[in-house]
This record gives structure tokens, C-alpha cells and sequence, in this order.
């Protein structure tokens, strides 16, 4: 077995460790990070930089970078005078010297004990809540499920989906995905990824591909010409597409020619083992003050993305209203957020059951997203997670200057539109006072199952 040293200890450092120790002998963990020289990460010695030439003694080893942007720690290996390094550029390894793929291990392949039992693999760089809830819904009609992953596991993001599946399989490079895809026995490829390269690779596979289409990524931001002729491929080469709204498949088949009865909707409603059986207490009964709350995906530093909340929140704070947060996000990004006001403030990363319950105890869901001229087609057509979420929790809902999300809102009673240029605070105080009747989410069908 080969030997390797992973440099960095944080989330992608820790994905990758998963990824080789059962290919590699881990001899250390290396990191820039002072305070972390001679402690262990899963029993393993973290050790300074400038010990690792000492350790590549040992033939046949090689380096792993596995953090965001690696350059600087591939310069400072290099004046080590290290060699075989290999760096991480956004879900795949290549080596450093000519950007080779990373060279996986195959003829490992998954083979039925039963032919007559169906097998379907779902395969995302990282599974997200809408795949694990549909691998749950397709396993409770018999089928067995599987998941093949790129970049983070289940046991990385969302430990309490890891039981859906019979096996999970980690890759470090498309070929070897395709390669086993190509020589196992399954059935059905389930594919998410966005942007849309991994099912536009696959597409060329010997299984059939169902495309499952969380963002339609052309209608979201300005695009490579590339990567548009991946989209195109991914949805004209899937056997079947699936959108999370009426929308966006209509968008998509408008865009692409796709034929009506290839495409499938499957809205991002929250599942009824979710809905909570108790609720906290309100903080703002504790402080008279005004709570809200945001949960999901956040992004730094793009002000035009849609997930750039740095403005809006900081409005909202300065109005006298407190921004309670949950992410998976990088910790040291939410600790900047907090800072920039008191009542701003990063409350961890919880999974769905917990977050289910943690929710109630806030006056209001936050589904305000920074809107511009780049992501309003896409967001006029989406479904986020998030409207169901706060619902499910028995919270009203302040929406944005998104119409289809106000339309859901207010129809049916679930909070209003704010006005981000008006004095903030009566708008909100008034949507705090919206009661959300118990079990609402199925009385209205809008439920998973």
C-alpha cells in the first residue's frame, strides 16, 4: 500500500482523508496552522510543514493539498523540494506536474446477488437533502439505492442520510467514476450535479442516466460557452430530466427542445418525517426583541449571487433585528458575518431533525435572496427548501422581491413580501404576528411523500 500526507485539517482536508484511507497508508497530517502542530486528527500526528521532506523518506508517497486554493501551499512544498504532489481543484485531485488526473484504483465493481431486484445509483460531487429524500421515497418502493460522491460524503455533511444507502462509494477522478458505472450492475444512473459535468459525462456510459436538475445554472448566472454545452448535453442526453417546478421544466424545454414526457416535476417540499411533535420557546418572549432566522447555503465575497446576504442582513440588523443563521458554510466566513453587527449571529451547522425543532423557537424564516438582473429568471422559478422549512417549523416567512414567492406566501397565508427600502421593523413585527396553523404542510399536500 502507498503512503500519503494530507495537507490541511479543515472540511475538504478531512473529505479527502475519508477518500484514501483505504487506499493509503496516512502517514501525517500537515497543516499551516501553528496551534495544530503535534496534536492528532483521527489518531493521527499533525505535523509542521517543514518536517514532511523527513517523512517522504518513505517511498512511495505522495503529497494531497486538499484545501480551497492551493497554489501557495504547492509553491511552499516545492521550495521543500517535494515532489508527487497532488492538488485539489474544486472536486477532483491532479498532479501537480502537467494537471494528470489523480490515477484511482479500479476493477472494483458492484456486482447484484439477486438480478430480479432493481439497483439504482444516485451520483453528486455532494449528495444534497433533495437527493437523499428522493433515494428514501424510491427505497421505500423496494428498490435498493446506492450513492457515489466526489467531493463530500453524507458522514461529512449529513451523517443521519448515510443509513439509505446500501453502499457509498467515494471517487477522486471521472474516469474512474465512469469506469465502474460501466462494469457494475445497476440499472439506473440518478445524477445531480450542478453545473451540469457529471451528467454530461455520463451520458456517455452504457447505463441510463435520469438528470436531475436542482438549478437550471443558464437562467442563475452568466455562463462559459463550455460550460453551456454542458448543460445542453446533460439535459438532451439524460433519458429523463427532473425540475423542482412547473418553471423551470418549461424553461428548460424551451430552451433545449426537450419533449415534454422525458421531463418530471418534484417540488422541494419537506418530508412529513420531519414535521416536529414540540416546539421551543420563542426568544423573543425572553427579550421582547424581534428574531429571525436564516437556514441553508450562503456565499462569500460575489455580490452578484443570490446567496450574498452580507447587505441585506446587515440592514436587518441595523432596523433592530436580530439575524440568527445555520450553514455548513466555512466557519471562519460566518465569524466575519457576526462581527459585522451584535445582533448578527452564526448558530452552527444542525441536522434536518434537529433544525426542524431549533427553527420554532424564531419569529421568522428569512427567504430574502439578493436578487439582480443575472439570477431573477431562476429565482421567478424556484422552489427553496426554505419556504417548506420555516412552515414545517410553525414560522411565518418574510419574502423578498421574488413574485413567485410572494404569490406562495401570501396565498396561503404563510408570511409577506418586504419592502428592503422601507423602514424594515413594522414590516417584520407585522409578519411575526402571522400563526401557522399545525400541520399545515399536509393538510395543503405540500409534502414529499
Amino acid at each position: 500500500m502507498k503512503n500519503a500526507i494530507i495537507f490541511g485539517c479543515g472540511r475538504i482536508g478531512t473529505a479527502t482523508y475519508r477518500k484514501l484511507k483505504n487506499q493509503y497508508s496516512i502517514l501525517a497530517w500537515s497543516d499551516n496552522n501553528e496551534s495544530l502542530w503535534g496534536s492528532k486528527k483521527e489518531g493521527i500526528l499533525i505535523v509542521q510543514p517543514i518536517e514532511i521532506p523527513e517523512l517522504l523518506k518513505k517511498e512511495n508517497t505522495d503529497v494531497f493539498v486538499a484545501v480551497e486554493n492551493g497554489k501557495k501551499i504547492v509553491e511552499q512544498l516545492r521550495s521543500l523540494q517535494i515532489k508527487n504532489i497532488y492538488i485539489w481543484k474544486k472536486t477532483f485531485f491532479y498532479l501537480v506536474d502537467g494537471l494528470f488526473p489523480y490515477k484511482e484504483n479500479t476493477g472494483m465493481y458492484y456486482k447484484k446477488n439477486k438480478k430480479e431486484e432493481t439497483h439504482i445509483l444516485f451520483v453528486s460531487a455532494t449528495a444534497g437533502i433533495r437527493d437523499h429524500k428522493t433515494a428514501k421515497a424510491v427505497k421505500k418502493t423496494g428498490k435498493k439505492v446506492h450513492l457515489a460522491y466526489l467531493k463530500f460524503s453524507p458522514y461529512d455533511i449529513d451523517s443521519e442520510y448515510a443509513n439509505i444507502y446500501e453502499d457509498i462509494y467515494s471517487f477522486m477522478s471521472i474516469q474512474a467514476l465512469q469506469d465502474f458505472i460501466d462494469n457494475s450492475d445497476f440499472d439506473l444512473v440518478h445524477s445531480s450535479s450542478e453545473p451540469d459535468y457529471i451528467t454530461a459525462l455520463l451520458a456517455r456510459s452504457n447505463k441510463p442516466i435520469i438528470h436531475d436538475c436542482h438549478d437550471l445554472s443558464s437562467s442563475n448566472r452568466t455562463m462559459f460557452p463550455e460550460e453551456l454545452t454542458l448543460e445542453y448535453i446533460a439535459h438532451k442526453e439524460a433519458v429523463g430530466v427532473v425540475y423542482p417546478t412547473e418553471g423551470l421544466r418549461n424553461e428548460a424545454i424551451r430552451r433545449f427542445g426537450l419533449s415534454w414526457d422525458k421531463t418530471y416535476v418534484l417540488e422541494n417540499f419537506t418530508s412529513e418525517e420531519l414535521i416536529p411533535h414540540k416546539k421551543k420557546e420563542k426568544i423573543s418572549r425572553f427579550d421582547g426583541e424581534l428574531h429571525c432566522v436564516y437556514e441553508g447555503a450562503i456565499l462569500e465575497g460575489d455580490k452578484a449571487s443570490k446567496r450574498y446576504f452580507e447587505e441585506i442582513w446587515l440592514k436587518l440588523a441595523r432596523s433592530g433585528i436580530h439575524v440568527h443563521f445555520y450553514t455548513n458554510y466555512d466557519i471562519n466566513y460566518c465569524h466575519y458575518l457576526e462581527s459585522m453587527n451584535p445582533k448578527i449571529h452564526f448558530e452552527g451547522n444542525l441536522s434536518s431533525k434537529q433544525l426542524s425543532v431549533e427553527l420554532s423557537k424564531y419569529d421568522i424564516g428569512l427567504c430574502i435572496y439578493n436578487t439582480n438582473d443575472s439570477n431573477k429568471l431562476y429565482l421567478e422559478h424556484s422552489s427553496p427548501n426554505k419556504l417548506y422549512e420555516y412552515v414545517n417549523a410553525g414560522i411565518p416567512v418574510a419574502v423578498g422581491n421574488v413574485e413567485c414567492h410572494r404569490i406562495f406566501a401570501e396565498e396561503n397565508g404563510f408570511g409577506r413580501q418586504v419592502n428592503m427600502d422601507r423602514e424594515l421593523y413594522p414590516q417584520m413585527r407585522t409578519i411575526a404576528e402571522i400563526k401557522i396553523k399545525e400541520r399545515i404542510l399536509q393538510e395543503k399536500g405540500f409534502t414529499f411523500e
